[in-house]
């Protein structure tokens, strides 16, 4: 078996371990105060477990995290660090809805038109910066962070100009056909066929980086460029591959969350899936096969402190804390380990050097 798969698996075991010990280690002093600390631990350990509606929620607060991880991965394997996933989200939800109300309707292939569209038109997000860094070496993180509040407010003005319904309270579309909807996979929850759609991805995403030539083509020119280089690969190409199919994930992100969740796209600001995304590809260690679990595990702290607030009554802020908490102490180590932070971290003092 592959021996970087081996190694990733090593690894993502012992950050399984990590996980046990600090979530107790977090929720423990929250407990203790509490008459009934035992109930406290056991309804955000156990909670997420206790019925099959309970796991459909994880499962579908997972769907779109997966999607963004795994764009984080393929965009993090070339060697840039670029955040433009977070705008590409945006700009799926906004293409597809926009394809849902203006394109004439496809019959049952009208979501997948509308997910096509979605993916095509997020690819810009990080299409641009990749241009930027290679052909002029800007730095794509700040080209990225730039461009997707640029993005934001331009999709803002197309959705109130153009896409706005009059008769809504609101600065919202008018609602989206229901033959572009995707379909419900489990009643009681909004799981819906998008979260199979985001497990083919992360496994075919998986077996592609890990099992075939270009794939290793991609790790390669991400971890040694100079060697690359010496092999004659077409590293430009390889990177700009890169980030066009990141970005057609992030794409398709936003237009199954929009296609499966919501009637109608509300979203006037950035929704945050981005950047939960690239939490994913750090915990997942850049591995498109570990990516859905870390996806279900981040899932599983969401919906484990909205037990804490809704049944034992402890405070949101408390629970947004707790799972912060544990957020940041399983992810320090993985962070200053990545392979994307540490060439960031070389560049920025070879910058500092140069001066």
């Amino acid at each position: 078996m592959n021996r970087a798969f081996l190694a990733g698996l090593v690894r993502f075991a012992i950050t399984l371990a990590v996980i046990g010990a600090v979530l107790l280690a977090v929720l423990i002093p929250f407990a203790l105060p509490h008459e009934h600390p035992g109930t406290v631990i056991a309804a955000f350990l156990f909670g997420p477990l206790s019925s099959l509606r309970h796991l459909g929620n994880v499962a579908e607060y997972a769907t779109p995290i997966a999607f963004t991880g795994l764009a984080a991965t393929v965009v993090f394997r070339s060697g840039l660090f670029n955040l433009g996933i977070e705008s590409g989200v945006f700009l799926g939800g906004l293409a597809a809805t926009t394809a849902a109300l203006l394109l004439p309707s496809f019959g049952p292939f009208t979501p997948l038109v509308a997910i096509v569209v979605g993916a095509v038109v997020g690819s810009i997000s990080c299409i641009v910066p990749g241009e930027l860094r290679l052909r002029w070496e800007a730095p794509e993180m700040v080209t990225s962070l730039v461009l997707n509040f640029a993005i934001l407010y331009a999709g803002v003005f197309f959705l109130n100009y153009y896409l706005r319904d009059p008769a809504a309270g609101s600065l919202m579309s008018y609602r989206i056909p229901a033959d572009a909807k995707l379909d419900r996979l489990l009643a009681g929850t909004r799981l819906n066929s998008g979260a199979i759609v985001a497990l083919v991805a992360c496994l075919a995403g998986g077996v592609w980086l890990y099992f075939t030539r270009s794939g290793l083509n991609l790790r390669i020119v991400g971890q040694g460029p100079v060697f690359a280089s010496h092999l004659g690969l077409p590293s430009r190409r390889i990177i700009m591959q890169a980030q066009i199919v990141g970005g057609m994930i992030a794409g398709m992100a936003g237009a199954i969350q929009v296609l499966g969740l919501y009637p109608r796209f509300s979203w006037t600001q950035l929704p945050g899936l981005g950047w939960t995304g690239i939490i994913i590809a750090i915990l997942a260690r850049e591995n498109p096969f570990y990516v859905v679990p870390a996806a279900l595990f981040l899932g599983y702290l969401q919906v484990g402190g909205d037990f804490l607030a809704r049944d034992i009554g402890i405070p949101s802020e408390v629970v947004g804390l707790i799972t912060a908490a544990i957020m940041l102490a399983v992810t320090a180590t993985a962070i200053f380990q990545h392979p994307a932070v540490l060439r960031l971290i070389r560049r920025i003092r070879q910058v500092e050097a140069a001066r």
